[in-house]
């Protein structure tokens, strides 16, 4: 079993051990310790991706359309109030994720605290679901002149130049008033789903995850070693 080794001793001894270390059994059993995470850590993080992404995927289609549809605008074709008070809205979640991060979620509140934060509460919502739509509905009305007699016909078929794509393909008429309204929609949605997200982690934001984690030592105390590390070690006879 210890083929190669040193005659008996001190050495032979550690030699043995360690061969014996190596030839254990498939079914030895692998020991884990629990690593504990924080919920709203990794919750904050997956929200500010997910809401960054939509920022910029919603200010470039609208970008894109009104440069292909309108004259007259320079780019990036975007209202500067629209964007602004979108990203006012998004700043006003700062001091939210904070609190969620450093407040203990056992902490009573005082009533001071609760005036405080109902007040603040209410005035990220009267900003998100009213400031934001209102400027986006301002601007597509004053300088887009999105209105009910402006049609979306798309763009102009090869065959007929008469028509446009979605003239010729709708059974129906869409304007531009409708397109401004499905706009601010989606806007809404978009309020709501974060709304209701921040809702979430807020309600979570003391539960703890427990994530097992491989020990990087064995019961022997030696660092545990790829299979191909293992085997290598065979090859020269360890």
């Amino acid at each position: 079993m210890f083929r190669g080794l040193a005659p008996a001793g001190p050495r032979f001894v550690h030699f043995a051990c360690e061969n014996l270390h190596e030839r254990l059994p498939p079914h030895t059993t692998v020991r884990y310790r629990t690593t504990v995470k924080r919920y709203i850590d990794g919750a904050i993080t997956k929200f500010w991706i997910v809401l960054l992404g939509t920022t910029f995927g919603l200010f470039a289609v609208i970008g894109v359309w009104v440069g292909l549809t309108s004259e007259g605008l320079q780019a990036p074709y975007l209202n500067v109030a629209f964007v602004v008070s979108w990203l006012i809205s998004l700043l006003l979640l700062i001091p939210v994720f904070w609190l969620m991060k450093n407040r203990p979620a056992d902490k009573v509140a005082t009533w001071g605290e609760a005036m405080v934060g109902s007040v603040y509460v209410f005035f990220l919502l009267f900003w998100i679901y009213g400031t934001v739509p209102h400027q986006w509905l301002t601007f597509a009305e004053a300088e887009l002149n999105w209105r009910s007699d402006a049609f979306l016909i798309g763009f102009r078929t090869p065959w007929d130049s008469s028509q446009g794509v979605l003239e010729w393909a709708l059974p129906f008429d869409i304007t531009y008033a409708t397109l401004k309204d499905l706009i601010a929609v989606a806007v809404y949605g978009v309020g709501l789903v974060a709304n209701v997200a921040v809702f979430v982690m807020w309600q979570k934001r003391g539960d703890t995850i427990s994530a097992p984690e491989l020990e990087s030592q064995s019961r022997y105390g030696r660092p545990i070693v790829k299979a191909a590390d293992k085997a290598s070690a065979a090859k020269v006879g360890v």
